[in-house]
């Protein structure tokens, strides 16, 4: 019971006052993990900011999308667990296999290539593919994404393979030969940015930059805005990138509606996209800012927070926190109806 979803009632409240009349009746989800069986090590699990688990495949998605947000009509944007430990093949066959599987409607046979408009049409899941530069090749990434339909590639830092990972770079996550078939084939390049200052180190901008204007045809979406999960981590830092019109940041565990507010005021409304980082986000939690810093707060030890030991906290799930966040900015900011139904479906499914 540790997923805070509407099956626990306090949380059922939380969301019939404070939601109800704010989300669209439609909800894509542009940034979800799911593990099957056997993606896992033997003996191991995953820690769910502190809650371990096996697996989350998609019909725990399903369930958990419909216990989130009741009455309305989800859909979710889906790769593997990144971590060079785990079976990566396994994970993005399954990815692949059943996202492909799960159609709003009847799926076509004939739906063959990455960007069918059909596919976006009829499919409630949508799959990408991990990405590691070390295995991977050229030939057989590429007949494996136009296979298997996947719309776009997950890389992560830890792929690189480096002793410290505050010394990676994107061009060392992404080579050239990878952004030269995503920008072939139209792909979408969901990127965790390295780096100790994240969204605001100087190289990281720079090679933003290079990577949206040498590579077009691609689309690169920054995973948390970048991380920039405190204030002081985005002011200042996206004059650079605003303009760079196949840059689109998604919301992954923004608890911080500063750090919302900021960015719905600079950025194009239509390249930002609701997202979560389930199934870490249905864990009961929080995103503080302390100092120019950020952590989270969670009921449980986790080795990326501050644990409430004392026990005198009730907690929702960092989504609903997120939720709130976002809800905030817009109301501070004015927001209209359609930039809410912008940012949590049409923006997304546009892209897609």
């Amino acid at each position: 019971m540790w997923r805070e979803t509407t099956k626990h009632k306090r949380n059922r409240r939380i969301f019939d006052e404070e939601f109800e009349s704010f989300l669209p009746e439609k909800i894509l989800d542009f940034h979800v993990h799911v593990m099957n069986e056997g993606v896992l090590p033997a003996g191991r699990t995953y820690s769910c900011a502190g809650h371990p688990i096996a697996k989350y495949d998609l019909d725990n998605l399903a369930q958990d999308l419909d216990e989130l947000y009741p009455r309305r009509k989800t859909s979710a944007v889906c790769f593997g667990f990144p971590d060079v430990d785990y079976d990566q093949k396994c994970n993005n066959d399954y990815v692949a296999r059943s996202c492909n599987e799960r159609f709003l409607g009847t799926p076509s046979p004939t739906q063959a290539t990455p960007a069918s408009p059909a596919s976006s049409a009829s499919q409630r899941f949508f799959p990408f593919r991990l990405f590691d530069p070390l295995h991977d090749t050229p030939e057989a990434l590429h007949d494996d994404l136009v296979a298997k339909r996947f719309l776009g590639i997950k890389p992560y830092l830890n792929y690189v393979r480096k002793a410290d990972p505050n010394d990676v770079e994107i061009r060392e996550m992404l080579p050239g030969w990878v952004m030269e078939i995503a920008d072939a084939l139209g792909l979408i390049v969901m990127l965790h940015i390295p780096r100790k200052q994240r969204l605001a180190d100087p190289l990281n901008q720079r090679q933003l930059v290079e990577l949206c204007q040498t590579y077009p045809r691609a689309r690169i979406v920054l995973a948390h805005i970048g991380r920039a999960y405190y204030l002081k981590n985005i002011a200042g830092h996206l004059n650079a990138l605003r303009g760079l019109p196949n840059l689109y940041y998604d919301l992954a565990m923004l608890n911080n509606s500063e750090v919302l507010e900021y960015l719905f005021a600079r950025v194009p409304p239509d390249r930002i996209l609701y997202a979560t980082d389930t199934p870490i986000a249905l864990a009961p939690g929080k995103s503080v800012e302390i100092n120019d810093q950020y952590t989270y707060i969670t009921p449980v030890p986790w080795e990326l927070s501050i644990s409430d030991e004392h026990k005198k906290i009730v907690f929702t799930a960092f989504a609903y926190e997120e939720l709130r966040a976002i809800k905030k900015a817009v109301e501070r900011l004015g927001l209209e109806r359609d930039f809410i139904e912008k940012i949590f479906f049409s923006n997304g499914m546009a892209l897609l």
